[in-house]
């Protein structure tokens, strides 16, 4: 009796360990840095019926351990009701990279204190003339969904930039 009672001891002393180390080394921590853009552009095209907008973000590391950036997706907000009026093509892509026609992302490894520069291109063509454009949805949003990949699984994560659009070489 006195074994089984020194063996659960030991284990659940390895077990306190175990977890102790675990929390102390940590996990990844990559993010869109939003607040932190730079660049940013807004160009009208009025004969093409055409607003163009891009921005630098930066692509950050902040945790105790690497991880992986798979699968980036940028997505536009709803505006209201001028949006079936409109093709909105959003893409991203790190800087030292070419922008891609399909918007593929390959998979990124960004160690500790890592961080990159991204590029976000935002087209948005339109049926309509850019001034109603503009008055009707004077900013946009996009959201940029992106897959990271640790020590502890698979985590989703989001983030979000806004370009006004009544204003040239305005957003944030």
């Amino acid at each position: 009796m006195g074994f089984l009672i020194a063996l659960l001891a030991c284990a659940g002393t390895l077990s306190a360990a175990l977890a102790f180390y675990y929390r102390q080394v940590g996990n990844h921590n990559i993010l869109f840095e939003t607040a932190a853009v730079s660049d940013i552009e807004v160009r009208h095209d009025i004969p093409a019926r055409e607003i163009r907008c891009r921005c630098l973000i930066p692509l950050t590391n902040r945790g105790k351990q690497q991880g992986m950036v798979n699968n980036v997706f940028c997505q536009p907000v709803y505006c209201g009701k001028i949006m079936k009026e409109l093709e909105i093509l959003p893409r991203i892509r790190l800087l030292r990279e070419k922008m891609r026609e399909n918007g593929y992302w390959e998979s990124l490894l960004l160690k500790k204190n890592d961080s990159m520069l991204t590029e976000l291109e935002v087209v948005i063509r339109s049926r309509l003339e850019l001034p109603l454009v503009v008055r009707e949805a004077p900013r946009i949003t996009i959201l940029i969904y992106y897959q990271v990949v640790g020590r502890k699984g698979i985590d989703w994560m989001l983030a979000e930039i806004s370009f006004d659009l009544a204003e040239k070489n305005g957003g944030r």
